[in-house]
């Protein structure tokens, strides 16, 4: 037991050194407040956070529920990252005011756009709760009932449920758009350049909360609504940064697992992340020769690329990270350690069984979610099931209006896609998915290939396309017209619609739909359900057992979009040898990526002028450069997107909006030496809303100090 102690304090102490990672609760700032006034911080805990007194939490949001944002004004204007903001940007688009492509900038308030649906909310205190259940109920309902004010309450549980606490915040629903740069700017680099270092991007947007007459939360848009007025909000720097300054990050941070034993670790390295990349790695070079060779499957893929690109990259960083430090003989050399007890022995072996128990299901979960499911002809044969699923006892024409609402779905699927390359997709994904999960191959579809002397992925392929009505659009439609219409003769109608819903229902199209969901809802989930409901206990067993044998040195808990701080420090990395990456970028790094080609590095003129004519007014560095990104050692993972990135003083200098890719596995294992977040200079941000938007009346409501 001693030599677990000193083992685990020893391994607890190195991360509370200054600048060494940590997502911490706020409340309970005072644990962590010397550590950073040793690395520079100037302020007190209580103008971090407090209940009684307006301090920096008051001046951060939970933006959109998945994102986080900043005050910068006593007029709440928000900042926050334009990715965060891209939906509402795009959703507030038009041919005639491309306000993606060009920006928006909105010099009044009379012309910042409402964003229905757009809620923030801001943390008013964090209350700790019982253990029990129903005490824990209890003691929620007190506080709901005492509290006075327009409150919203959440209860989370932390470190796996040995802590429990009661979020309380104030929720606002009228958000306005304010400003964004054009995308070419906010998203420059695109996902060529996204998860990496150096970085270019100008990604942010502007938002403004608003309230009631009274400074109270409403529950959406009204014309009466006035500007929010916070309790605090952030002043903005002109500084800038140097190396080894103190840098903070205040936001909400998504999901981390930090305490996954070494065997977990192991079968994500190894096995799942591996078989994911593999998956998306086919079907992005797929896409990628289509997108080059054709303008118009460009327009229609080029979201559907990203959005593959964007996990496969984290994953492939992750994988980098682990293999280079060794995570997995990290995890084990502790574990052996930590074995002396008996508890955590037991814990650790529960562990390596219940994975070696499930490992099929888990591989099989994934490989069913990162082919099959992926495949256009499951998504088509998804929309189109429901065809055999009309109610025929209603109405004939509820029926025929039913079947047609149904159809448009479908074929508007159709019409995002392109045929010939999904047909491509469509066998390698197959192949995969019946080379891979053999053992999980729907029998309905065993059958069919037997039967029909199918034995490749081209052969059930080509089968597919020349048996499915749900193969070809036209094909689609002209069959539904063939049976669905209004006929006088009821019995004619009823056999017409009786036939149809039995020719769909054994299409093979619906089948390859549906078989495979079956199994995997019947076979596969099943499993995935009762391994995750064993390793929650397990994990609150284990990290239980670490917080009542060392609780003065206990790690933070994991990120679960529950408000939390992680302090640092500005500094260079060395990816790998004969590399060191400096610690920030400039507008020269923008103006050598520029090509006119490409549509995520067309720089935009007037910003080119700028920079030709050495137009940058206050917010040039010392250097005389324009500084556009910056990267420091604080921990941060997905919904830090926006975060507030302050300096010693508490001022903001940055907005964090992304991770260096080989340091991603810092929601597996932070390490200081190649960990770093990436933030956009404020100074960049001020000088695009100035310079390239013409908006001085934003520039003239915000707090900014030298």
């Amino acid at each position: 037991m001693r030599k677990f102690l000193m083992l685990f304090c020893a391994l607890t102490i190195s991360l509370n050194l200054f600048g060494q990672g940590g997502m911490w609760l706020p409340v309970l700032i005072e644990n962590h407040i010397k550590d950073m006034q040793k690395g520079g911080f100037k302020l007190s805990a209580e103008e971090v956070y407090s209940v009684n007194k307006a301090c920096m939490k008051d001046a951060v949001v939970l933006f959109g529920g998945g994102c986080t944002g900043e005050i910068v004004s006593d007029k709440g204007l928000l900042l926050t990252n334009h990715h965060c903001g891209r939906g509402e940007i795009v959703s507030h688009s038009t041919l005639e005011h491309d306000y993606l492509t060009e920006g928006f900038w909105a010099k009044s308030l009379s012309q910042e756009i409402p964003c229905k649906g757009l809620n923030v909310k801001i943390l008013d205190r964090m209350i700790e709760l019982p253990g029990d259940e129903e005490e824990r109920k209890k003691a929620v309902e007190k506080y709901k009932n005492t509290l006075e004010g327009v409150f919203e309450f959440t209860v989370e549980k932390l470190y796996a449920g040995n802590l429990w606490y009661l979020f309380v915040y104030k929720s606002f629903n009228d958000v306005r758009l304010v400003g964004a740069p054009p995308s070419a700017v906010g998203n420059f680099g695109g996902d060529t350049d996204n998860w990496m270092w150096p970085r270019h991007g100008g990604d942010f947007s502007i938002f403004r909360i608003y309230a009631d007459k009274n400074n109270n939360p409403t529950t959406g848009y009204s014309k009466d609504n006035v500007p929010y007025k916070p309790k605090h909000h952030f002043k903005i720097s002109l500084k800038g940064v140097e190396k080894d300054d103190f840098t903070m990050v205040f936001g909400f941070p998504g999901t981390t697992e930090e305490y996954l034993p070494a065997v977990a670790v192991k079968a994500y390295k190894d096995q799942n992340y591996p078989a994911r990349i593999f998956c998306r790695q086919t079907r992005m070079e797929l896409m990628s020769e289509a997108i080059n060779a054709d303008r118009q499957v460009r327009l229609k893929y080029t979201s559907i690329y990203a959005g593959a690109e964007n996990a496969k990259k984290k994953w492939e960083g992750s994988v980098l990270g682990l293999n280079r430090f060794d995570v997995v003989k990290q995890k084990i050399h502790a574990e052996n350690a930590l074995k002396s007890d008996s508890e955590v022995k037991n814990i650790l072996s529960e562990y390596e069984k219940i994975y070696s128990e499930k490992y099929k299901f888990i591989m099989a979960d994934a490989y069913f979610y990162e082919s099959v499911y992926q495949t256009a002809q499951f998504k088509i044969g998804e929309k189109a099931f429901a065809l055999s699923q009309i109610d025929t006892e209603t109405s004939p024409q509820a029926v025929v209006n039913k079947a047609q609402e149904i159809l448009k779905k479908t074929l508007s699927f159709f019409s995002a896609r392109d045929s010939a390359l999904e047909r491509k997709i469509f066998t390698a994904l197959y192949k995969i998915y019946s080379d891979s999960c053999a053992e999980f191959m729907p029998k309905n579809l065993k059958e069919i290939c037997s039967a029909n002397a199918l034995k490749t992925a081209e052969d059930f392929v080509n089968y597919y396309y020349k048996n499915s009505v749900l193969s070809d659009s036209t094909r689609l439609k002209n069959i539904v017209a063939k049976y669905v219409y209004l006929e006088k003769n009821a019995k004619k109608f009823e056999k017409n619609i009786s036939d149809f819903v039995e020719l769909i229902k054994n299409d093979v199209g619906i089948k390859y739909y549906l078989e495979p969901l079956r199994v995997y809802l019947q076979q596969i989930m099943p499993e995935i359900n009762a391994f995750e409901s064993q390793t929650e206990k397990l994990d609150k067993d284990y990290q239980g057992l670490l917080m009542k044998l060392s609780p003065e040195t206990i790690k933070f808990p994991d990120a679960n979009s529950t408000l939390r701080f992680t302090f640092g420090k500005v500094d260079s990395y060395i990816p790998r040898d004969g590399v060191i990456y400096n610690y920030y970028t400039t507008l020269d790094g923008v103006i050598e990526k520029d090509n006119p080609k490409i549509y995520d590095y067309n720089v935009p003129e007037k910003l080119k002028k700028l920079y030709q004519s050495k137009d940058y007014g206050r917010y040039a560095d010392k250097d005389g450069k324009i500084h556009v990104c910056f990267i420091a050692t604080n921990h941060t993972t997905g919904g830090n997107s926006g975060s507030p990135v302050v300096n010693a003083n508490g001022e903001l200098i940055g907005i964090n909006f992304d991770r260096c890719w080989e340091g991603t596995m810092s929601d597996i294992m932070y390490n200081k030496e190649i960990c770093r977040n990436i933030s956009v200079d404020i100074r960049y941000v001020l000088f695009l809303i100035e310079k390239l938007g013409g908006a001085d009346n934003l520039i003239k409501e915000m707090e900014i100090v030298n």
